[in-house]
């Protein structure tokens, strides 16, 4: 095995493939991810190709171009001997230059300023290790973020959410994809789309692989040949990158489940964006019911003064720190009585298509999860509120506000639901359940 490995690792492919990463960002991104699961190397470059192609790669290949041009590339194959290693998946890396080409013309146009816009942006990424892992994890919408930021990852990451369809010029073809969930108007940046979907990966109950490295190393997904149930699906990289993670979870020890498979995982997706859709529009609703007068409103209606704070850190000693989707704590004057803080938790299920028995028992179990994780005592974490705390962070929380996604979601028997609903409130008090 040690043999082997050695051979694998000093063949022409991957000398080459590292040789070239070593002159971009001497870390594994560059040229790593044109080739990365074919285990081939660039053989598609390294036979001529690589003057034609690399000037329409994008920005991190366009790096080698500016460090190694397309003479010392084949320059180092000649003196390889162009070993045999270099013929494998030529097919492969054709597809992958192919597809890169075709995402690099159109970052041009979207850069709106030709080929000095590229190099601009490929001085960015060449000048900071972390602007080039930024641009590599993030892809088109990074490298545009980068661009508009001057190179500043830090004022980058947060134009991410501007990267949507409508918003930069983006084709269709970006909905559904992670980045296009980002609203940070409601809460939803980045960093709680990443930790929201986390989250609900880990409770997600579909096929999943072992976690035997052996095992997912032979069902590895290449990004340049989906399964044709995924061909076209602008989630397959999200995808690939996520089963990555996860195999390298794997590898250290640190994985408590192995990688959904593809079917799992695009489930998951759909109702996560759902989900996350759901709640974008209910955020607003309950900020627009704070604007109301009092008598009119539907949900604030026990606050005087009701301030509206999404994705609160709230900490509890049995479910530790989690952050509400929304919580809503009273500005006004309080006389003798202790300031008034509701929760609010909004779920995406479908319930219509649940026997009597299991619904009643899935809407007890997110009651009973509501409550444990943002009712009774809180111990309330954001620093902003702090003020209007001056008995100390710990609140008591009378009612939590349970909200599901009605429509075709919602069961069509009225009694039925009527008689879940009372079930609920009787065993799990405190929690409140609506259908929206």
């Amino acid at each position: 095995m040690e043999r082997e490995g050695a051979k694998q690792h000093y063949s022409a492919g991957n000398v080459l493939l590292g040789s070239v990463d070593h002159v971009t960002f001497g870390v594994p991104l560059g040229f790593y991810y044109l080739a990365a699961g074919t285990g081939h190397g660039l053989s598609s470059l390294s036979r001529g190709e690589y003057e034609q192609a690399v000037r329409e790669l994008t920005p991190v290949a366009l790096l080698a171009t500016l460090y190694v041009g397309g003479k010392g590339v084949r320059t180092l194959h000649e003196a390889r001997g162009g070993g045999v290693g270099l013929q494998w998946g030529l097919g492969t890396v054709k597809v992958r230059v192919r597809l890169l080409a075709e995402r690099t013309r159109e970052l041009r146009t979207r850069l709106g300023t030709g080929e000095e816009g590229l190099r601009e942006l490929a001085r960015y990424i060449q000048a900071s290790r972390e602007a080039g892992r930024f641009v590599a994890v993030g892809g088109m919408d990074a490298a545009l973020a980068l661009y508009e930021a001057r190179g500043e990852v830090a004022k980058a990451r947060p134009l991410m959410s501007r990267a949507r369809p409508g918003a930069t010029g983006a084709p269709p073809g970006r909905q559904g994809t992670l980045a296009a969930l980002v609203d940070e108007g409601v809460g939803h940046t980045p960093a709680v789309v990443e930790a929201k979907l986390a989250a609900a990966e880990q409770e997600a109950t579909g096929p999943r692989l072992p976690m035997d490295e052996r095992v997912l190393r032979q069902h590895r997904p290449a990004l340049d040949t989906p399964p044709p149930e995924a061909r076209g699906n602008p989630r397959w990289r999200e995808y690939v990158d996520y089963y990555e993670k996860r195999l390298g979870e794997v590898k250290k020890g640190e994985a408590s489940k192995g990688p959904l498979k593809w079917e799992g995982y695009e489930r998951l997706r759909r109702w996560f964006a759902r989900g996350m859709a759901f709640e974008r529009d209910m955020v607003k609703r309950v900020r627009e019911d704070a604007l109301k007068p009092r008598a009119e409103r539907r949900f604030l209606g026990d606050f005087d003064r009701p301030r509206v704070e999404t994705q609160v850190g709230v900490r509890k000693p049995a479910s530790g720190l989690r952050y509400a989707d929304v919580l809503v704590i009273e500005e006004g004057a309080l006389g003798r009585h202790p300031r008034r803080v509701e929760t609010f938790s909004f779920k995406s299920r479908d319930l219509a298509l649940l026997e009597e028995d299991a619904m009643k028992a899935q809407m007890k179990a997110d009651a009973s999860e509501a409550l444990r994780k943002y009712g009774e005592t809180l111990d309330i974490r954001r620093d902003s509120l702090r003020s209007l705390l001056p008995g100390g962070s710990e609140v008591q929380v009378p009612r939590v506000r349970l909200i599901y996604e009605g429509g075709a979601l919602k069961p069509t028997d009225v009694n039925l639901l009527k008689r879940a609903v009372s079930e609920t409130k009787a065993t799990v008090p405190g929690v409140e359940v609506v259908f929206q």
